[in-house]
């Protein structure tokens, strides 16, 4: 082969192979990418429901790290589309060790949890808000002198998508087009009473429990206003109980749509029957380890800020103390915020968080944008981390703060030289993310 065609040859094998680099390698980053941040995983064991919260970071070192509820993951790995890690779970003086196999495929996590109980079937979403809409509202129209009471229940579907019921003394009206941008609540309803049919829409403001709007059709427009029904239930509640074995403390969660979760050995499991009455609050909970299950009723009474009550099971009765935790809205965190700092110069500076509705974000910084890992959202306090990537260097930063309404103020954490030095950062909303 003559020196010419070995040139030609080897200059066609390096392109080629360059081409693969350049073309694989972007591939791989963008993977990495997508399996970073929070998600929602839903698990059938049996024919059990449970749900977890997963959180995938990326080590400065380009490693993985990962949590499971409050408990932290070893061994974590993702290469390719598939990813792997062990959590231990510690119970007094138990040790449940579980592993973890799937594969992240358009935009879904699916696999299996494996442990010496069995195996489960697992499947994981990013996490979606719930709109502050959603939920049953008692309504009461003022025509004229005379008041009409109504109920409408707004529902979230598993595509994001609204829909809504009008339910009243004469039926079951229609209602289309519902939408929520901007705390304002839109629908088209399409009532039929006596053979004649009426299209009217409505508008109105959400504010926290009420619902402040009109409805206009071509007979003019009525107040329409609402309340949400079980508004003081809805949130995030602290359970306590003390027993000879000890103090334990549970989570329990009520939604909007009054539906729930109930913490269960770093999960959580949907409660049913979930009914309140004056100030009275009862649900039910069935629960199984492995093959054994059994059931429990929880029965209460609401009082403010607390929800104080006992635990019904064939094994006995057990009383327990629950707090209403500090919520701060995570819809309310969903938007632009503009972030400043002083530098050590005294120089401000101003950077740009953007927070998105699945819970993933970017965090901008003169000309430079970096991924938003880890967000959490812990009653009002808000935490999360980004890499800062300078040549060859890259510098974590830990963000903990509060988000009160439009304001999010907080530190920024960094280490250097081995110890932590900490910066304040003052922030406000400044749009949202369409």
């Amino acid at each position: 082969m003559s020196n010419v065609s070995f040139v030609k040859t080897m200059s066609k094998s390096v392109l080629f192979v360059f081409v693969l680099f350049v073309l694989a390698g972007p591939s791989q980053i963008l993977a990495a990418e997508g399996i970073i941040g929070n998600w929602e995983i839903k698990m059938d064991s049996n024919g059990q429901e449970s749900f977890a919260e997963l959180s995938i970071s990326k080590n400065p070192d380009g490693s993985f790290a990962g949590t499971w509820g409050d408990d932290k993951l070893s061994d974590v790995k993702f290469e390719g589309q598939k990813l792997t890690f062990v959590r231990i779970l510690q119970r007094r003086d138990q040790e449940f060790k579980t592993t973890f196999e799937g594969v992240l495929k358009d935009g879904k996590l699916t696999g299996k949890l494996t442990s010496d109980r069995g195996t489960s079937t697992a499947e994981g979403y990013r996490p979606r808000i719930i709109p502050a809409a959603v939920g049953q509202w008692d309504m009461k129209i003022e025509v004229g002198e005379r008041e009409f009471d109504a109920k409408l229940v707004v529902s979230q579907g598993s595509d994001g998508e609204l829909t809504g019921k009008w339910i009243s003394g004469r039926g079951e009206d229609t209602i289309s087009k519902v939408k929520f941008e901007n705390g304002k609540l839109t629908f088209t309803r399409k009532s039929t009473y006596q053979d004649r049919q009426r299209e009217s829409t409505y508008e109105g403001t959400v504010k926290g429990n009420d619902l402040i709007g009109k409805s206009k059709s071509e007979r003019g427009e009525v107040v329409c206003n609402g309340w949400r029904a079980g508004g003081e239930l809805i949130g995030k509640w602290e359970f306590t109980n003390t027993s000879e074995r000890g103090t334990r403390t549970n989570m329990l969660t009520i939604y909007p749509d009054m539906t729930g979760r109930y913490q269960s050995f770093g999960g959580a499991i949907a409660i049913k029957d979930l009914k309140l009455e004056g100030s009275q609050v009862t649900f039910g909970i069935d629960m199984g380890f492995g093959e054994r299950s059994f059931n429990m009723t929880f029965e209460g009474k609401l009082q403010g800020s607390t929800l104080n009550g006992k635990f019904i099971t064939s094994r006995g009765d057990r009383e327990v103390t629950g707090k209403k935790m500090a919520v701060a809205a995570v819809s309310s965190l969903v938007g632009t915020w503009e972030l400043t700092s002083t530098s050590r110069d005294g120089t401000p500076r101003t950077q740009t968080l953007t927070i998105k509705e699945d819970m993933t974000g970017t965090y901008k910084s003169r000309d430079m944008e970096t991924n938003v890992e880890n967000l959490k959202i812990e009653g009002d306090q808000v935490s999360f981390k980004i890499i800062r990537r300078f040549r060859e260097r890259e510098i974590p930063m830990e963000f903990k703060g509060k988000m009160d309404g439009e304001t999010l103020n907080g530190q920024f954490i960094t280490s250097r030289d081995g110890q932590d030095v900490s910066r304040d950062v003052t922030g406000k909303k400044v749009g949202v993310v369409h």
